[in-house]
């Protein structure tokens, strides 16, 4: 019996580069859900660019996860497709870089709401049909255990998801169900696209491979992770020696 792999924001990044590896490496009997949001597009040219085989195994669900009520209908779907899943890929999150002076209680509330909150209450929903022996992989960031002042909320955000990985190993494990997040640092992703030659050359001095990492990179490391059975309650960084240099 094949395996089921949920991804979620699994169209762009990061989770388009895991989705892609999990297609390369898995048998022709695993199953992948790909949530997104709201860009049709995005989920169409992924679609364009498999195999007419790959498709076969991959579902898209779209739905907006960061409204709880929108989150629980997700739910209904997953269930709908599947009975159970067997690996979960938490990849969703925002950013905001206004100036500290600058932030409004909203603002806040809107990148710890996406970014945490919701996060927590997916893994809720979705505990009962993770099987016993899978896993969950949660992707923060480096920023999550490196304080960036241009990005507090964010930063702090991402520090809670990182924590949320050690804290849940108890609470999964009657079920051998295995938690653990990625903190990458800077990834060349649509998140970049508007960086200034300055800005990525000032990044770049301070990493000792003096690049940014690729989205696939880091889909190996995720893959890693999520296979590994005795990996539990681990925060993995993936950052290319960033100030070690």
């Amino acid at each position: 019996m094949g395996k089921v792999y949920l991804v979620t924001g699994g169209t762009d990044g990061i989770g388009k580069s895991i989705v892609e590896k999990i297609l390369g490496m898995s048998g022709g009997d695993d199953r992948i859900l790909v949530n997104y949001g709201h860009n049709d597009a995005k989920a169409e040219a992924l679609l364009d660019s498999l195999e007419d085989k790959e498709k076969e195994r991959v579902t898209l669900l779209k739905a907006d996860l960061s409204d709880y009520v929108t989150l629980k209908e997700f739910v209904k779907s997953v269930i709908k497709e599947v009975p159970e899943i067997d690996y979960l890929v938490l990849n969703i999150g925002i950013g905001e870089y206004a100036k500290f002076d600058d932030y409004t209680v909203e603002m806040w509330n809107r990148v710890l709401n996406t970014n945490l909150t919701m996060p927590v209450f997916l893994i809720k929903e979705l505990k009962y049909i993770i099987k016993d022996g899978g896993g969950v992989l949660l992707m923060g960031s480096y920023a999550g255990k490196k304080e960036y002042s241009s990005s507090v909320v964010y930063s702090i955000s991402k520090a809670g998801l990182l924590f949320l990985a050690k804290v849940l190993v108890k609470e999964f494990s009657e079920k051998s169900v295995r938690i653990n997040a990625l903190a990458p640092g800077f990834i060349e992703t649509s998140w970049q696209k508007n960086r200034s030659d300055e800005s990525r050359s000032r990044i770049n001095s301070k990493i000792a491979l003096h690049r940014f990492g690729k989205p696939e990179e880091v889909a190996d490391m995720a893959i890693s992770i999520l296979h590994n059975t005795y990996m539990n309650g681990s925060i993995i960084d993936i950052h290319g020696g960033y100030e070690f240099f």
